[in-house]
């Protein structure tokens, strides 16, 4: 009987040993578990802050190599419009890529503060980050100033420019106002009846035949030409006689090839001399 209960006692020792050894390797299974998680949770956030400095260090590299770029198009010439644009647009991105890094730096101080993991050698490589991108930014700022400057001496060498062109300008158009004034020249050709009627030609001297212009012609029947432009004037009639004076040697009355008998025009050989003495040509026919 003694040996039979010893029996049972023993049994029901094993059984509760056994299901103490239970629960409590339940439970340490349940710690490692969450151990586990949170290993994997830490590297994952480390994955993920280097990750970050990573994308920030690529950006850093973008925009030296970026201002690298633009050192190189001044030196080819930024005064070129087409230079000047293509400094603009990478002064852009680089203010773009820097925006970015400050944004990604920001974020990455409220992620390590949150997670209260200020690990100093990080934190000192993100305070160097920072620091990089401040020089940066003050090269980027210097850079733009700088241009700024030589834009609005440029501005203002253009308006000088267009000031000297309108200047030329209004000049040449003066002088081309002048010269063509100083090329007018005029002409009138009728009989002597008419042009007698007109005031332009009367008859003088004794005998009253030799012809000669009026010291009062009325100028308002005279064709105006460009002396420089226009060398022979149409006659079509038999008596011809040039009134007004001009050398003999610098004209020519051309007769009609079909009619000896007809003057078909005056021929001017050197304008010059025969526009020396007077602006008005004066022919008389009958």
């Amino acid at each position: 009987m003694k040996k039979t209960l010893l029996t049972l006692a023993i049994a029901v020792v094993s059984i509760l040993f056994a299901a103490c050894n239970q629960k409590e390797l339940n439970q340490l299974r349940e710690e490692n578990a969450d151990l586990l998680a949170q290993v994997n949770s830490k590297e994952a956030e480390v994955d993920s802050v280097f990750a970050a400095l990573n994308a920030i260090e690529d950006n850093l590299a973008q925009v030296s190599s970026q201002y690298g770029a633009v050192q190189e198009l001044r030196r080819d010439g930024e005064g070129s419009t087409n230079v000047r644009g293509q400094i603009d647009e990478q002064i852009t991105s680089i203010e773009k890529l820097l925006a970015d890094n400050k944004a990604k730096l920001a974020n990455l101080n409220n992620r390590l503060g949150a997670a209260n993991k200020k690990n100093k050698e990080l934190q000192e490589f993100v305070t160097k980050l920072e620091a990089r991108i401040a020089e940066q930014e003050q090269q980027i700022a210097e850079l733009n100033e700088e241009l700024q400057n030589k834009n609005a001496t440029i501005r203002v060498l253009n308006q000088n420019v267009a000031d000297l062109t309108a200047s030329n300008e209004e000049k040449d158009h003066t002088i081309a106002r002048k010269i063509a004034e100083a090329n007018k020249a005029y002409y009138v050709v009728g009989t002597f009846k008419d042009l007698k009627s007109l005031g332009v030609i009367d008859k003088i001297g004794v005998s009253k035949r030799r012809q000669q212009t009026t010291t009062s012609m009325e100028t308002s029947v005279f064709t105006e030409i460009d002396r420089t432009q226009v060398t022979s004037i149409s006659i079509n009639a038999k008596k011809v006689k040039v009134v007004s004076k001009h050398p003999e040697t610098s004209y020519q009355l051309v007769e009609d090839p079909n009619d000896s008998k007809v003057i078909s025009y005056l021929k001017v050989l050197d304008p010059d001399q025969f526009w020396k003495y007077t602006d008005y040509l004066v022919i008389s026919t009958r």
